[in-house]
């Protein structure tokens, strides 16, 4: 699982084809070497978060394309973040984060935060205590 790796390269493409009912797409090259694709369609399906190996791919609604695109454009560094937690799936394409801003209260994780997600993945990567999602 990607967890805010940095994004070293992307392509895009729109269009169509009988292959695939995705319309644009979002290939990402990660630092790590690991890839990734945002698939953009109509209506992601039930199983819209795959991991194969050192592959990700997301099939996203087609509206969240353009936020998506204008991101990888005007913002350096950018990340991606792609995990499955206990059953609880997250992708996204972001900017730098303040993981300090995920880190557990006395109380425990009560943080919905996509920074307290990475915080729990980290922790459960390293063997730490395993938490439920939010």
């Amino acid at each position: 699982m990607p967890i805010f790796e940095k994004i070293s390269k992307y392509s895009a493409s729109v269009g169509r084809s009988d292959l695939t009912n995705a319309s644009r797409r979002l290939r990402l090259k990660l630092a790590s070497g690991e890839t990734a694709s945002l698939e953009f369609v109509p209506t992601p399906p039930s199983d819209w978060l795959t991991f194969d190996g050192s592959r990700t791919t997301a099939f996203l609604s087609v509206d969240e394309y353009d936020a998506a695109y204008h991101l990888l454009q005007t913002e350096r560094p950018v990340f991606f973040t792609a995990l499955n937690l206990e059953g609880f799936r997250a992708a996204f394409v972001h900017t730098e984060l303040d993981l300090s801003h995920g880190e557990p209260t006395g109380e425990g994780y009560n943080d919905k935060s996509l920074e307290a997600l990475i915080v729990r993945a980290r922790k459960a990567e390293r063997g730490g205590s395993k938490v439920a999602p939010p």
